[in-house]
């Protein structure tokens, strides 16, 4: 909880810059998304340089400073902060595609099928339905079993390479260790922010989003000043 309001805290007082620089997130995703095979591996791996954007723009709220669009660029200045936000994209890209190939294996055509029933609900009977999601179902934890070290592993590792000067695999290494010591209230802050993004879905025209994307890294921001930094 008071991670969450320390996020609101400095959201609150730019309101517009944070809901803009997010517009714009949003519309450059959707160009990059565009492009031919290429697109959607393109997004994960700018993922951490997007996150080091949100965290450098945190800091500067942090301090009593402007927050602008300018702070996105913030992990392209150093080459070394560069570097290394690349390669751990390129490793949760790596992660994600191998937990993907591992959840086809063994979701086999259930797997498919529960992704075309997504898709269109109603295509299927409810009896036809629950076949599909009971085959599919140990294949979809066990995704999740696996994609939730990975998420712990680049969780604060954007802001350790950014503001500490960590490889990225040293950056990974201690992300992962500071979320699995903390694992009770890592726990209850991502619930939180689960049922925030719920309520967030339900404002119509994206608004939700706006507000609940920069909260949710403004947040991060407040998480990872409080287990890395030294206590004043």
């Amino acid at each position: 909880m008071v991670w969450l309001k320390a996020g609101w805290s400095w959201f609150k007082p730019a309101p517009i810059p944070w809901m803009g620089m997010t517009a714009m997130v949003f519309l450059a995703l959707m160009g990059v998304g565009a492009i031919p095979v290429l697109g959607g591996s393109l997004i994960e791996i700018l993922s951490p340089f997007l996150v080091a954007g949100y965290m450098s723009a945190s800091r500067a709220a942090d301090a009593g400073q402007p927050v602008t669009f300018l702070h996105l660029g913030a992990g392209f200045v150093d080459a070394k902060v560069r570097i290394s936000l690349a390669i751990m994209g390129t490793f949760y890209l790596a992660g994600i595609l191998l937990i993907d190939q591992i959840m086809r294996q063994m979701g086999g055509d259930g797997f498919q099928q529960m992704q075309q029933l997504a898709a269109n609900p109603g295509s299927l009977s409810p009896q036809e339905a629950e076949a599909i999601l009971g085959q599919a179902l140990p294949a979809v934890l066990t995704g999740l079993f696996l994609l939730t070290p990975l998420v712990m592993a680049t969780w604060f590792a954007p802001a350790l390479v950014l503001f500490d000067g960590f490889s990225a695999g040293n950056a990974m290494w201690w992300s992962l260790w500071a979320c699995s010591v903390n694992w009770r209230p890592i726990l209850i802050y991502s619930l939180l922010l689960g049922l925030l993004g719920l309520v967030a879905m339900l404002i119509p025209f994206g608004l939700g989003l706006l507000v609940f994307l920069p909260w949710v890294l403004i947040s991060t921001y407040a998480a990872y000043r409080a287990i890395f930094l030294p206590a004043p």
